[in-house]
């Protein structure tokens, strides 16, 4: 099978200036990274190079998630310095807001803003504040409340522990840097955020708002493997009614690959998702844009997609999910 002449990417991450970058020291991102930081700074040529090389016709960028969690303003003018570099190339750049989610009426209007004014596409969020808080309690909804009525999914995107809570849950018998690949990419990042939307299902936020769009990545952040198991927490207490799981992950719950590039875990994921709720994804600039090219080759040999469902995986599903009307690079 040959592979689709177009991509459409949207875990992206990019740096301006109004709030800076990843929410952890420079320096240690950059040494398990390296270049990443120069290239979270280039909106234009660079990425684009980047982008062709991984034969990507078009990227939504988003902001470091959590890094403006706390600075409306500056949630604010780095949501407008990302609105001037899309400007620049409307069709290679989409973008998604940064929401300062430690003031929900302030993220909310903020959504609101970009989306109306800036045109952006939907919101990134940390999956937790700098304290570790998640988004099952109700005053934090008001978020929610308006991607719902503006029609525009929310990404919630890992976020790093605070040091400390490193130390004390990931620290063991191995270096720092193991300790931090543990808390982070190796498993951290994945559970924090399986558990966040399976509190916000039991809290009961997706039956306030049954058309919300929440977007997780990481190949579902563990969730496929609780599908059914989730099923027992209403043994713990016999009032929840929260339906059935399984129709949240189907009907609001979409699924990025970004840095998960292998055939068998997305074999895995394709047995307990719908096939147009999955979505392409690379995780610029901690993947590089050609390993996103060459798991679509894998999967065009390798996995049980038709033609259709490849190109909907690699572009179609996005285009309909955020309603894309641009003219797209064909490759």
């Amino acid at each position: 099978m040959s592979v689709p002449p177009f991509a459409i990417t949207l875990e992206e991450h990019a740096m301006f200036p109004a709030l800076g970058g990843f929410p952890l020291p420079s320096h240690d991102v950059e040494e398990q990274f390296p270049g990443s930081q120069q290239a979270l700074k280039d909106h234009s040529t660079g990425r684009i190079a980047s982008m062709d090389e991984g034969h990507v016709s078009y990227q939504i960028m988003s902001h470091s998630p959590g890094v403006g969690n706390d600075n409306p303003e500056g949630c604010s003018k780095a949501n407008d310095q990302m609105a001037e570099a899309i400007k620049k190339n409307p069709n290679r750049f989409g973008g998604f807001a940064t929401l300062p989610m430690a003031f929900p009426d302030k993220a909310a209007a903020e959504l609101e803003r970009v989306v109306k004014k800036l045109g952006f596409l939907g919101a990134m969020i940390s999956s937790h504040l700098d304290d570790m808080t998640h988004y099952d309690d109700e005053r934090f909804w008001p978020v929610f409340e308006a991607a719902e009525r503006l029609d525009v999914p929310i990404y919630i995107h890992p976020g790093p522990p605070p040091m400390e809570e490193m130390k004390n849950r990931y620290g063991g018998n191995y270096s720092t840097g193991v300790m931090m690949g543990i808390a982070m990419a190796g498993w951290g990042w994945h559970q924090d955020v399986g558990l966040h939307i399976t509190k916000l299902w039991c809290a009961g936020l997706f039956q306030r708002f049954p058309k919300l769009k929440i977007i997780i990545g990481h190949g579902g952040e563990l969730l496929p493997l609780f599908l059914d198991r989730l099923a027992i927490l209403k043994q713990y207490d016999s009032k929840l009614d929260r339906g059935d799981f399984n129709d949240v992950w189907n009907q609001n719950i979409w699924v990025t690959t970004s840095g998960i590039f292998t055939v068998r875990i997305f074999e895995m994921l394709l047995k307990v998702t719908k096939k147009d709720h999955l979505l392409y994804s690379i995780d610029t600039p901690y993947s590089p844009s050609i390993d996103g090219r060459d798991f679509i080759r894998k999967l065009a040999k390798e996995s049980s997609l038709s033609r259709e469902e490849l190109e909907g995986f690699a572009f179609g599903n996005a285009k309909k999910l955020f309603n894309l009307d641009v003219n797209l690079k064909k490759f």
